[in-house]
């Protein structure tokens, strides 16, 4: 079964013609061990609008991380086909469409905060019309008057703007995030949730977001995917019609707390 998701009227979507972002057609990924085949994804029928909102939820090994790595050319499926923004991975790759953030921010400790969101453009960066140079982007992610710290000198959360604005500099019209916030307190995660969606709307960016917890997952999305393990494969993809823009106040509304509560339950089934 192909499961669409269905774009909010918003002014972040490009076109209503446009392709969709991501359109994956019965992807599956194997891999070979010392212990046999191991089959990580299966089946994966997936449509993502241009624009859209997307996060990942599910147990560990059911392959939220591996879909990414499909997406942004990282892993070859072993089967079906994936089309990325109108063409394959290694074209969105190539042309420098995608954005990745892992849940490490991964700075080169020698370089300032601005000297480390430019890394992208001095090594093969692409020249767009338009685009927000590097102090922009700290500025957009809360970062102003912090351009010419060093990592140590920066909160992991600070590293982690870093990280983000890093991901931005080439204006990807695609942002894959890999558990960025998982590591740090509930305070500032719940900050970035905030912020990120602030940036979200600010650039018209697709993402696609990969989380284990059920709160942040329904907080930030327009739909959360709900993945099984063993193999891993789609198990429900839940609508989000939480009002907007988000505050974390919101989590303390009914409606929040019975969407909190349906996703929980489909996750004890997977």
């Amino acid at each position: 079964m192909t499961i669409q998701i269905a774009a909010f009227e918003n002014p972040r979507s490009n076109s209503d013609t446009e392709a969709s972002a991501i359109d994956l057609r019965k992807v599956s990924v194997r891999f070979t061990t010392d212990r046999g085949t191991v089959t990580a994804l299966e089946n994966i029928d997936l449509s993502v609008p241009i624009g859209g909102f997307l996060t990942l939820l599910g147990p560990s090994g059911c392959g939220k991380s591996t879909l990414l790595r499909v997406i942004a050319d990282l892993i070859a499926p072993t089967s079906g086909n994936a089309t990325v923004l109108g063409g394959s991975p290694s074209l969105a790759r190539a042309r420098r469409d995608i954005g990745f953030v892992f849940q490490d921010a991964a700075l080169l400790p020698w370089r300032t905060a601005l000297q480390n969101v430019a890394l992208p453009l001095e090594v093969g960066g692409i020249s767009r019309p338009g685009r927000r140079s590097p102090a922009e982007l700290l500025a957009l992610v809360g970062l102003s008057g912090w351009e010419n710290a060093y990592p140590h000198e920066l909160s992991g959360g600070m590293r982690q703007r870093v990280a983000i604005a890093r991901a931005l500099v080439n204006d990807p019209r695609l942002l894959l995030m890999d558990e960025p916030f998982g590591a740090l307190d509930e305070i500032t995660r719940d900050r970035l949730n905030e912020e990120l969606l602030d940036v979200w709307a600010s650039t018209g960016t697709t993402i696609l977001f990969v989380t284990h917890s059920i709160y942040e997952a329904a907080f930030l999305a327009e739909r959360v995917l709900l993945l099984a393990a063993n193999p891993g494969r789609i198990k429900e993809i839940v609508p989000v019609s939480l009002p907007s823009p988000r505050r974390i106040a919101l989590r303390e509304t009914t409606e929040f707390t019975k969407l909190a509560g349906r996703l929980r339950a489909i996750l004890e089934t997977c």
